[in-house]
Formats: C-alpha cells, sequence, structure tokens
C-alpha cells in the first residue's frame, strides 16, 4: 500500500513538473499580458469596446455614428449597422446641416497602443442617399 502511494505521488509530481504548464510567475518571469481586442478611443482619453455613439471628429464635432448595433467585432476588423450622423458643410461646415444617414459601418487598420492597447485607426461607412451608393472612411484617434 505504501509504495502505490509513492507511486501515485511521484506521478503527480511529474504531471506537475512536467505536463502541466507553470504560471509566468512560477517560471520567474512576468505575468503573460492577456491580448485584448481592438477599441476605439473617444474624445476624452478613454477606449471602449463596441460603442453605439461615438464622435468621430473630436475638434469640431461633424461627424459621429449613432445607434450602431454590433454585429462582429474581432480582434482585425468589427461591423455593425447604425447611423451615420454627419454635417454636409454646404455651403461651409459652419452653415451646414446635419444630416442622418442609415449605414453600414467597418472599423478596421488596427494600431498597438503602448497607453490603451490595440486600437482601430479607421472607420468606413456605406449607406445611399437618393437611391446613390455613397461610401466614406474616417480616421480615427489613436
Amino acid at each position: 500500500m505504501r509504495r502505490a502511494l509513492i507511486l501515485v505521488f511521484i506521478a503527480g509530481a511529474i504531471a506537475n513538473a512536467f505536463l502541466l504548464p507553470a504560471s509566468s510567475a512560477q517560471a520567474g518571469r512576468p505575468a503573460a499580458v492577456a491580448v485584448s481586442l481592438p477599441r476605439v478611443l473617444t474624445c476624452t482619453g478613454t477606449a471602449q469596446l463596441k460603442p453605439a455613439s461615438y464622435l468621430m471628429s473630436c475638434a469640431d464635432a461633424n461627424a459621429s455614428w449613432k445607434k450602431v448595433v454590433w454585429t462582429s467585432w474581432g480582434s482585425k476588423s468589427a461591423r455593425g449597422k447604425g447611423d451615420l450622423y454627419q454635417n454636409d458643410c454646404t455651403p461651409n461646415c459652419a452653415a451646414g446641416v446635419f444630416r442622418t444617414y442609415a449605414a453600414a459601418i467597418v472599423l478596421s487598420g488596427v494600431m498597438k497602443t503602448n497607453k490603451y492597447g490595440p486600437l482601430y485607426s479607421k472607420a468606413s461607412f456605406s449607406y445611399s442617399v437618393a437611391g446613390k451608393h455613397e461610401s466614406e472612411t474616417f480616421g480615427l484617434a489613436t
């Protein structure tokens, strides 16, 4: 019986030492940073995941998305549907009218940052105006 217990103990020690991965701290290395999904950086400097509303032009507030429902949010791109809310800047942006367009949105251009982790850097919109297909891409804060 004693021999069986010793064998079970040795087998457990071998499994712990060789078969089960040691944590980084146990191995004397810093713990690995968890891989996070890209986010979008807001005008106030916070990184958000799947925001329903987002201001794309912080300086003049001439473009944003609203009421977005995300259908996917991954490591390389995100897809959703919602409203593009944009100043038509006609005759100029100060005198322009804000228009709302039902749009499909794709976020892409993941950039890795030290402070915020991965961030999407581009937002592309597809929408129709009077039956004519339009597409537009905006740079996002990084």
